[in-house]
């Protein structure tokens, strides 16, 4: 499946999505997405993110034949692999089969796994692109609240970034006879020009906590406990945690559900008179917002 996304005064971006099964034979799953990669060639400039899941485990890159062929074609092509921890994780095993590539690493601010999502069997992974530095910029100011240390990267200090290194007579390094004393070296002074050109901020970050009227407290103790549990499992996989945390689960899900119906029940009663509160509700259910309402609007006026 591929994706292109368009912006204003932005750079493309091409988002592929592939899932490969299990059972599905591995050379020729590598095949075929070399012969996409190939069609690619022609959109080497925009930014292209690879991701899904490919049933191959990159944890296993030493020792396994298919998962080094994988790598090294994704890799041949310019992508590079930003998930480092396993996506997959039971009682008996721990997997990284959920993959995120992409050909531009210089536009990533932050990619990994989130760990708080038990929507599936497989932790959920993320990437946060820097596009256009302005919004991104005047999007971070505006926020505010609990402090937070952050670096400041825009267009403006990867390029002082830029000139440094290419500033930098790197034939030091070769001084070391010992390949690890060369790469300490080596990283020691790029660390620091990357402190000196990102330097490590304070920046309010505000939270977004919006409180579901259907949650109570006692209730919203409980997800939290089974978020802990959840953790618990994730850090420490074994069948007792496993048990715990899917009997806190079955509990929140089915209290949840209850409460969540009783609150709507009593709300379209209460309003039952009330056309305009009883659409806001529905609008509310259905995810319908003004602000698309209003864009509709505008286009049609445009045509």
């Amino acid at each position: 499946y591929q994706r292109r996304v368009r912006g204003e005064q932005e750079k493309n971006i091409i988002i592929c999505n592939y899932y490969r099964s299990p059972s599905a034979n591995t050379s020729l799953f590598t095949q075929k997405l070399e012969n996409f990669l190939v069609k690619l060639n022609r959109h080497k400039n925009k930014i292209i993110l690879f991701m899904g899941d490919s049933n191959i485990d990159l944890v296993d890159y030493s020792s396994s034949d298919h998962c080094t062929a994988f790598i090294d074609k994704m890799t041949e092509h310019g992508f590079a692999q930003l998930i480092s921890r396993p996506t997959r994780i039971t009682d008996h095993s721990a997997t990284l089969i959920d993959h995120i590539f992409t050909n531009s690493c210089h536009n990533v601010t932050r990619s990994g796994i989130i760990s708080d999502s038990d929507m599936s069997d497989h932790l959920a992974t993320f990437i946060c692109l820097l596009t256009n530095h302005a919004k991104v910029a005047k999007k971070l100011n505006s926020e505010n609240s609990s402090t937070t240390p952050s670096r400041v990267i825009n267009s403006d200090t990867i390029e002082t970034f830029k000139s440094k290194i290419e500033l930098v007579d790197w034939n030091f390094v070769l001084d070391h006879d010992d390949a690890d004393q060369k790469l300490t070296t080596f990283l020691h002074k790029y660390e620091q020009l990357y402190n000196e050109c990102f330097p490590l901020k304070s920046k309010n970050r505000s939270k977004r906590s919006v409180k579901k009227p259907w949650i109570f407290e006692w209730l919203e103790c409980a997800c939290h406990r089974k978020n802990l549990l959840y953790h618990k499992f994730i850090k420490f996989p074994s069948p007792e945690n496993k048990s715990k945390y899917l009997k806190m689960k079955k509990f929140c899900e089915k209290h949840v559900k209850r409460s969540k119906d009783e609150y709507h029940t009593k709300y379209f009663e209460r309003y039952h008179t009330n056309s305009k509160k009883q659409w806001q509700m529905i609008n509310q259910l259905l995810n319908r917002s003004k602000k698309k309402k209003k864009k509709k609007k505008k286009k049609k006026k445009k045509k």
